[in-house]
């Protein structure tokens, strides 16, 4: 999966916004991100990029190594309450973007379907990021109990 693609519009399109962000390329941390931020609070963001959505709506999606890796990516992002941000290429480019309550399962054997992706995203956009809206949602915010 070319992830590059998704960092490079990422990195673009929230240049007015963030002050800081990094690609991470860790052979060694299993799970670890694809990105840190800073945006008023530090902040991560795994990347994910689907080619193709299955011909069939009752197949399930693969993520590449989300699938791959016992489900280090997606506890990296629950413990640290990070994002996943997924673009689809075809048959139009969708953006989907989850917090880390709603992630898709990293069991093989239950992969979401499209109709559950849709369901379960925090917002999506096609066929371009509205970044201002995405800024806002990524935005670290403190809680007042």
């Amino acid at each position: 999966m070319a992830e590059s693609t998704v960092w490079t519009a990422l990195k673009k399109g929230m240049k007015p916004y963030w002050r800081h962000a990094r690609r991470h390329e860790d052979t060694i941390g299993v799970g670890v991100s694809d990105v840190s931020y800073y945006y008023e609070g530090n902040g991560w963001i795994e990347l994910k990029e689907v080619k193709k959505l299955p011909a069939r709506a009752t197949t399930g999606i693969t993520l590449g190594q989300w699938h791959n890796n016992s489900g280090a990516q997606r506890f990296w992002l629950t413990q640290r309450e990070g994002w996943l941000f997924v673009r689809v290429n075809a048959p139009e480019k969708i953006w989907l973007l989850f917090d880390h309550c709603h992630l898709p399962p990293w069991e093989m054997e239950e992969r979401w379907t499209w109709d559950q992706f849709t369901l379960n995203a925090n917002t999506m956009w096609t066929p371009r990021v509205d970044w201002e809206e995405f800024a806002d949602l990524i935005k670290v915010r403190d809680e007042i109990f």
